[in-house]
């Protein structure tokens, strides 16, 4: 992400002075203007791939509450913001016949970098709170009955593209899982 941001800072003074790029233009990543920044729900599926190793085809959904913490980021000269989002998942997969499920709860700090008006990138890091609800539970390799409680770290990059004002579509990949979402911003 650093090295994007540092290779679009470095082509943009041999745009000629008539030209226009959208990434000077308003929304872009050059704008270094005030900005208002909405909160956002967004609702997730996906493949949380870190549970593949119980032999079975995981699958997940989830929701987030995206809240904005700084509006214009922490460089003054580009488009960026500082977030928190929180919120709830929960993720299956059946190994042989068998079911384990897991609800979460992560909370996870997001430095998104606003490239054009509608479409933005971002990284994530955060942490999970994990509750299985099956007759085992696994984590870590040690496997036991009942009901087990962890945590586990996040990492995630994604973009956010906003199909309309408030409609936004997202694409996030990371630990643990890959995954696909609307967001409503408002």
């Amino acid at each position: 992400m650093t090295l994007m941001i540092a290779a679009v800072l470095a082509a943009t003074p041999a745009l000629a002075d008539g030209e226009a790029s959208e990434v000077r233009q308003s929304g872009g990543l050059l704008d270094a203007s005030a900005h208002r920044r909405p909160m956002m729900i967004s609702l997730f599926a996906g493949v949380p791939h870190a549970y593949w190793y119980y032999a079975g085809f995981p699958f997940g959904v989830g929701g987030r509450f995206l809240i904005p913490l700084a509006h214009d980021g922490f460089i003054p000269r580009v488009n960026d913001e500082f977030d928190i989002e929180f919120g709830v998942d929960f993720l299956g997969v059946a190994p042989r016949g068998a079911f384990y499920g897991v609800f979460a709860i992560p909370v996870e700090v997001m430095w998104r970098f606003h490239m054009v008006d509608r479409l933005s990138l971002y990284a994530k890091l955060g942490a999970a709170i994990e509750f299985g609800v099956s007759g085992y539970y696994c984590y870590y390799g040690a496997c036991r009955t009942g009901v087990g409680v962890g945590a586990q770290p996040i990492g995630n990059v994604g973009l956010i593209f906003m199909a309309t004002k408030t409609i936004a579509l997202r694409l996030e990949a990371g630990y643990p899982w890959v995954k696909a979402g609307i967001g409503f911003a408002f």
